[in-house]
């Protein structure tokens, strides 16, 4: 008798709000959301992509960003995909935020950009209400990223230079009066998988993007379901139980875990034109 081949991981899995926001909310939550999450097989976390769907779009739920921070720390080899939309939220507010989040789980980090967050109202444009593009708000998103290269940065002691600031540049983007205007920089340089992946939801059309999530044609992996019991995973142990460990000298190393782009096997952009 023969064995039939088990089904491949899923690449990406979806955190539903309802899952996080109970994770945040039960003391050992998170670690126990770790441990589906090891135990789906996935190497990447999507969160906050229910409110890009209107019938998912309901009940309690935690920033994307905020619990991504949480889950990185618990699990360090993951990568993971914020949700953001226009409606919600300035280009340039998500472009140093995310940017920031990247540094600080080095470079694993990346954003699905939809049409609408259905669980919030939508501001719209000043002069006529409609609301902002989101392939512009895409688009603003990845040139502010491409800003400041960070290998401008050179930490000369000798010369004093600290970075080559003639390498960083503004954006200058004018989406006219209903769009977005914004000039940059960004604050922050570029992380160590050059910028963050740029995913957008089915419901999206920016040419150029790294990804395309949701829909029938690119459905996200669902969560496993919760065991009752199970130890969690040493990964994904929560860093707040642990013992504090006595501090001591350490000499730099090279980074040694696969950033976002190498887990979806994409490649680093070129930073040499500002796309918006």
């Amino acid at each position: 008798m023969t064995t039939a081949p088990s089904a491949p991981a899923p690449l990406i899995v979806a955190v539903p709000d309802a899952d996080l926001a109970a994770a945040a909310a039960t003391p050992g939550g998170i670690a126990r959301l770790a441990v589906r999450i090891v135990g789906s097989g996935a190497a990447v976390v999507a969160i906050g992509t229910d409110r890009l769907d209107a019938a998912t779009s309901t009940g309690h739920r935690l920033d994307p960003t905020t619990a991504a921070l949480t889950l990185g720390r618990a699990l360090p080899e993951h990568g993971f995909l914020v949700a953001v939309a226009p409606t919600r939220e300035h280009p340039y507010n998500v472009a140093r935020r995310v940017l920031s989040l990247d540094h600080v789980l080095d470079g694993r980090v990346g954003i699905v950009v939809g049409a609408r967050d259905h669980g919030a109202p939508s501001t719209g444009a000043p002069s006529t209400g409609a609301p902002h593009d989101p392939a512009e708000f895409a688009r603003v998103l990845r040139g502010l990223w491409r800003t400041w290269p960070l290998d401008s940065i050179v930490g000369d002691r000798a010369s004093g230079v600290f970075a080559h600031t003639d390498r960083i540049r503004p954006l200058d983007h004018d989406g006219g009066p209903d769009g977005y205007r914004v000039r940059g920089p960004l604050t922050t340089p570029s992380s160590r998988q050059g910028e963050p992946v740029l995913a957008v939801w089915h419901d999206v059309d920016v040419p150029g993007a790294d990804l395309v999530l949701g829909g029938a044609a690119h459905p996200l992996a669902p969560l496993p379901g919760a065991t009752d019991g199970a130890e969690p995973h040493r990964a994904s142990r929560s860093t707040v139980t642990r013992p504090p460990r006595p501090t001591r000298p350490t000499r730099p190393t090279r980074p040694t875990r696969p950033t976002l782009r190498a887990l979806l096997g994409l490649a680093v952009p070129d930073a040499a034109a500002v796309t918006a």
